[in-house]
């Protein structure tokens, strides 16, 4: 069953013991935590109730980590777990490098996806054109992210501006919500592009809309192994990302993907206009980001890896 335990702020202690009190009656053997506040809250729960196993998964070189305090904090708390997963190896330096955990304490496990989900799905994506009034020979440039500062949509819409003065007949998804909606939307209309860039919100249907898509953006300022990406590659999309976090460990510049530097709006619009004016670099980079993923994040790779270390810290428990 799923339940949701509401919150208060990054330290809330009714949370903590509304957590404790589900642990109690569970009786689980793991108790399995995921980012900062489920962390914190959790870790402590977890130990308070006497879980045999705890363990957390590290999925971003967050930037608070890098606050002294809020650091310290996640570090100290992470002595109560049994064993941190991060989800790239990028992840895994950031996190012992700033909150000081012990790198024997952490263990790489990559994201991964349901890869029978995805593919070149041409009606779907013709669907998607159809729905927003997109001509069949317009570029269609997407993101995939919610509307937070960590993905900087800002740098996105900036190099939108500089595409459409080369490709003005570009379009751009941007999917996803987030609390900078109303700016982003604003920012559009002031940087004149308000016709050619349309707000999406939330699909249920992404298979769909990577189809749509000639060419799939990540413009963040840090990041972790986004699960997007993956799956754009897995649609044999050409991918262009700022080079931060995971995402390089990932893609490999020029044969996978196009890396760029964060926050530079001009070389994430000239490497977008690289594959929009050449079909053929498109349909190469997205072969090679195709078979990489296959061959390295599929679903049950992931899924064996942590099941295997469940039971290997159960048994040191039991």
């Amino acid at each position: 069953p799923i339940e949701r335990l509401p919150k208060l702020g990054r330290i809330d202690p009714g949370l903590l013991l509304r957590i404790f009190n589900k642990i109690k009656r569970y009786k689980p053997d793991i108790v399995h935590t995921h980012l900062f506040k489920s962390d914190i809250h959790g870790r402590l729960a977890a130990r308070m109730a006497g879980t045999p196993v705890i363990i957390s998964t590290l999925h971003n070189c967050h930037s608070w980590a890098k606050n002294p305090i809020l650091g310290g904090i996640y570090g100290a708390s992470a002595r109560l777990a049994d064993h941190i997963i991060a989800v790239s190896d990028e992840v895994r330096d950031y996190a012992i490098r700033y909150t000081h955990i012990s790198p024997s304490k952490v263990t790489t496990i990559a994201n991964a996806i349901p890869l029978a989900r995805f593919g070149n799905n041409r009606s779907a994506g013709e669907a998607i054109r159809r729905e927003y009034g997109i001509p069949v020979d317009a570029p269609i440039i997407g993101i995939i992210a919610r509307l937070t500062e960590q993905k900087d949509h800002d740098n996105f819409l900036h190099s939108a501006q500089r595409i459409l003065e080369n490709a003005p007949n570009t379009y751009f998804l941007i999917v996803g919500n987030g609390p900078l909606e109303s700016d982003l939307k604003a920012m559009a209309v002031s940087l004149g592009i308000q016709k050619s860039v349309i707000f999406c919100g939330i699909r249920q249907d992404i298979p769909a809309v990577m189809a749509a898509l000639d060419i799939l953006v990540f413009s963040s300022r840090w990041e972790g192994l986004p699960v997007a990406l993956l799956e754009g590659m897995a649609s044999s999309l050409p991918i262009v990302a700022t080079n931060v976090g995971g995402v390089p460990g990932v893609i490999e510049d020029g044969e996978t993907g196009f890396l760029v530097p964060p926050s530079n709006p001009n070389m994430l619009a000239n490497a977008c206009l690289v594959l929009i004016k050449d079909p053929e670099l498109r349909k190469r980079i997205g072969q090679a980001g195709y078979t990489h993923v296959q061959e390295k994040y599929g679903m049950d790779l992931m899924v064996n890896k942590t099941i295997s270390l469940y039971q290997s810290l159960l048994q040191v428990a039991r």
